[in-house]
């Protein structure tokens, strides 16, 4: 967001559409930024822990498409081509840039700290539940519903699952892995679409 306010000084103190005053460092915007980082963190996390298991191939590949999908989706979401961002700041692409640059990195450096943490012999599952705590604080404190929510759906997914054949289970896994081409083509479509309604 330095980068935006240095190229544009002539838009300082205007309120970008997620409430951030441009040109400005202040301690609440700063920890307003932080809490809204966490809270989009958890939900990728979570989306991605749904994900894996319907990712396939060597874990390149998995993270590779991942990172691509995820860039695809949270690029249509965050891209607005009404929002102030897109519209008042100059160059046109940069603003596009950098907000496709955060899924872009975000998203295979937390698939790899995930997948880290959920080998079998990782200090995350081996260590004892008092020496996690803090780290499961930062799950449960700001939105205790996420994780709530996505240990519901695994366990009737799972208990589904484990009531279905086998052939069956892999019907229902390549069926969800078209829907989420589906998702991640309409995705593209919009995303296109709205970099090229902002340039």
């Amino acid at each position: 967001m330095g980068i935006l306010a240095s190229q544009n000084p002539e838009e300082k103190g205007v309120i970008s559409d997620d409430g951030f005053e441009m040109g400005r460092i202040s301690l609440g915007g700063t920890s307003q930024l932080l809490l809204t980082t966490l809270q989009f963190g958890l939900v990728a996390a979570l989306i991605y822990l749904a994900l894996r298991t319907l990712a396939f191939g060597p874990a390149w590949f998995r993270i590779a498409s991942l990172t691509v999908g995820g860039t695809v989706v949270f690029g249509a979401i965050l891209i607005d081509d009404g929002g102030v961002d897109f519209t008042l700041l100059d160059p046109d692409l940069l603003p596009v840039i950098l907000f496709l640059a955060i899924p872009l990195v975000y998203v295979p450096v937390a698939a790899l700290l995930t997948e880290h943490w959920l080998r079998p012999t990782s200090w995350f599952l081996t260590a004892d539940i008092r020496k996690v705590a803090a780290v499961l604080l930062v799950w449960i404190g700001p939105l205790f519903w996420l994780p709530a929510v996505w240990l519901g759906g695994t366990y009737v997914v799972r208990s589904i699952g484990s009531q279905m054949p086998q052939s069956a289970r892999g019907a229902a896994a390549w069926l969800a892995r078209l829907g989420f081409g589906v998702l991640g083509v309409l995705a593209f479509l919009a995303l296109i679409g709205d970099i090229d309604a902002v340039t």
